[in-house]
């Protein structure tokens, strides 16, 4: 059985814009995910992705804070990929901007405690236990 290619997320602001660029431009062409960007406005930045990966903008909004929207996507994707009839987390590469936010930081060391085997990227930060 060939080695499963792992599915990726990649979830940033509008600080992380340089440094998902860069990721993208490593990925394979075949590589399949989503990219998630929280923006303070409609604004859409065009990031190069491989034809697998989709895009999805979130709108910050008015009273919201920074990273209330990247959380719930988080908890969503979690939510929906890491279940009992999908893929294991092995399966899977994250990565997570928002360095310096702390609600961000939280929900990453929570997720990390309860699937120590999902391959979680933080800039400056890596989990990753196999």
């Amino acid at each position: 059985m060939p080695p499963i290619t792992p599915r990726h997320l990649l979830i940033g602001d509008e600080q992380d814009l340089p440094l998902l660029h860069a990721l993208l431009r490593t990925l394979p062409a075949d590589t399949e995910g989503e990219l998630v960007l929280e923006l303070p406005d409609e604004r859409r930045p065009l990031l190069p992705t491989p034809p697998g990966v989709t895009t999805r903008h979130l709108v910050l909004g008015r009273g919201r804070r920074r990273g209330d929207r990247a959380c719930a996507a988080l908890e969503a994707w979690v939510e929906e990929w890491l279940l009992d009839d999908h893929l294991s987390a092995e399966a899977h590469a994250v990565f997570v901007g928002l360095p310096h936010n702390p609600k961000v930081a939280v929900l990453c060391e929570r997720l990390a405690a309860q699937h120590p085997t999902l391959h979680m990227h933080r800039p400056g930060r890596t989990h990753s236990v196999r």
